[in-house]
């Protein structure tokens, strides 16, 4: 199995495959700890779109892929240091009253401990600061990871500050 950039980098750490999306090392960490586990981790994080438990959806080979939305949840779940809560786009509604109702923080559930979420989060930091996802760098911290097809047909970014979770 070879990059995005065509080219295979033999063996290497999470961290190293990462940098230079080398799907390989990834493909065999899936077989490794088996694909159920895998479904399972997306499914903590707030993937709810079908997953049949395939290896290759561990890499992105989706029959039904999942949603932008989606995608920015479980990244943001990151970057809160595993909890998991329901994505809000609107935090505060103040009526002509000047009543408001506060929407932001839906209750959370924690899915990944403190330590599996930092891990993560330092080595998506490197990925903006030097690996595949340098052009989202923009001065303030940030981490994530871009996602490309073969032959460039489909690109992706999902991303996060301390504050903010996107993707497109």
């Amino acid at each position: 199995m070879k990059t995005f950039g065509d080219t295979y980098g033999g063996s290497m750490s999470l961290t190293q495959a990462t940098l230079k999306s080398d799907n390989s090392v990834y493909a065999q960490l899936i077989l490794d700890v088996g694909p159920d586990k895998v479904c399972e981790t997306a499914k903590l994080l707030g993937i709810t779109s079908p997953l049949e438990c395939f290896p290759a959806e561990g890499l992105g080979g989706l029959k039904v892929g999942v949603t932008p939305l989606e995608m920015s949840g479980a990244y943001a779940t990151l970057a809160a240091g595993g909890i998991r809560r329901r994505p809000t786009a609107i935090e505060k509604v103040v009526f002509p009253n000047g009543k408001s109702d506060n929407l932001a923080k839906s209750k959370g559930k924690r899915v990944l401990t403190d330590g599996e979420a930092y891990e993560v989060t330092k080595i998506l930091e490197m990925n903006v600061q030097s690996g595949t996802g340098t052009r989202a760098s923009y001065g303030c911290p940030a981490a994530g990871k871009t996602g490309t097809t073969d032959e460039g047909k489909d690109a992706w970014f999902v991303g996060y500050t301390p504050k903010l979770s996107t993707s497109v």
